[in-house]
């Protein structure tokens, strides 16, 4: 699948493989023949249901028809969300999802230069990212010596991994960040990933962030590699569903960090993400999550980590008893975020049926060296670890 310009390119795109199935039967897509010029526009179908899906400005829109017809609505599906009122014959979960794109709109820009910039974020989102950061490629250095990878961000956002592992594959991109002292290295070429690093996958459920996670590649010199190795798609991960032979061969490193699953608004949309994140990784790969810890909710969930940039990105927090109870936080905006405990994280993993897996705290984190410039270790122990609970497991 390649990043499609003109009408001339439709017969490239068909001669490669499409790395995605059909959101609602998991069955093979197909491109149109017809190409919309005026804005190089290109729907595939599904060879097996009725279901129809978009190519246009460099990505996929990969939603559901049943919810991206009700996105489309703009106003009037805000408004029945608001005031509760019942939108088409949608389940429970699918409203849950919709409420959650709905809060994510207008937030693009602001989400990246405020939560997930490299550089420029807030210490309290941008230390623990880095801390993310650095336990991905250390896992991937290792992994990549030897195997050819897939990986896939669930939740990307702005892109901020597809933005790094890009830099990694591309000696020519990103190239402020390669000349920054604090994040040349992790930011550095390296002919392993160029060689090894097959697909990089990111997909999340707000086309806003989609389509602000492409416009950055481009500008940071990836444009070359979209939809030829980089993927940025709108989806919904819980039912997102991989072409498997065009992956075949490769170990999916599927990873859902920063909150995300805690960002899914009851137990059945985190459960099912748990076991979309196991049938993407199959039938070898590797699934990483990254929540919060319960434990500091209140006195530094509240009280330090929304602080001044990220309240004006996500909105101020609106919170009642029972939900500082159960370490839960809604904001202005709309957005949703559970803390779990260790427990919480392992129950979940049990749910999702998913087996011989690691649950990390503060008590069995261990600091990575060799990134000092980037997060000293004493700012691991101190500013990572009490607030990070991390669950691994090999599929």
């Amino acid at each position: 699948m390649t990043i499609l310009q003109t009408k001339n390119d439709l017969s490239d795109i068909q001669n490669n493989p499409i790395i995605v199935n059909c959101s609602t039967c998991d069955h093979e897509l197909a491109f149109d023949k017809k190409v919309v010029s005026k804005n190089s526009e290109v729907r595939l179908h599904c060879t097996n249901c009725t279901s129809t899906y978009v190519f246009k400005n460099g990505y996929l829109n990969l939603l559901p028809p049943k919810i991206r017809n009700e996105i489309c609505t703009k106003g009037i599906l805000t408004r029945k969300i608001k005031e509760k009122l019942h939108v088409e014959k949608l389940s429970k979960n699918e409203y849950d999802l919709i409420k959650g794109i709905i809060a994510s709109k207008y937030m693009a820009r602001q989400y990246f230069r405020n939560v997930v910039h490299p550089t420029e974020a807030a210490w309290s989102a941008r230390s623990y990212e880095r801390f993310e950061e650095i336990f991905i490629t250390n896992y991937l250095d290792s992994l990549l010596k030897t195997t050819q990878v897939t990986f896939v961000d669930a939740g990307s956002g702005p892109g901020r991994y597809l933005l790094l592992l890009g830099s990694k594959i591309a000696i020519n991109s990103c190239k402020e960040l390669k000349k920054n002292s604090e994040t040349s290295r992790l930011y550095r070429y390296d002919k392993m990933y160029e060689k090894n690093l097959r697909h990089i996958i990111g997909i999340d459920y707000s086309e806003e962030m989609i389509s602000h996670s492409t416009r950055l590649l481009k500008k940071y010199g990836l444009g070359q590699f979209l939809n030829e190795r980089i993927f940025p798609v709108t989806g919904i991960a819980q039912n997102f569903n991989f072409n498997t032979k065009a992956l075949s061969g490769t170990h999916k490193v599927v990873v859902c960090t920063f909150q995300t699953l805690g960002n899914q608004e009851n137990v059945d949309l985190q459960v099912a993400m748990l076991k979309s994140m196991k049938k993407l990784a199959m039938p070898h790969g590797t699934i990483l999550v990254s929540v919060f810890n319960k434990k500091l909710f209140k006195d530094f969930g509240l009280k330090k980590f929304y602080g001044r940039e990220v309240k004006r990105t996500v909105g101020e927090i609106m919170i009642s008893k029972q939900d500082e109870d159960n370490a839960i936080l809604r904001t202005s905006k709309g957005v949703y975020s559970k803390w779990f405990s260790k427990d919480d994280l392992e129950d979940l993993f049990r749910l999702a049926k998913i087996s011989k897996y690691k649950i990390m705290d503060e008590k069995s984190l261990q600091p990575i060296g060799g990134y000092e410039e980037y997060l000293k270790t004493e700012e691991q122990r101190k500013d990572v670890f009490p607030r990070a609970i991390m669950g691994m497991a090999e599929i």
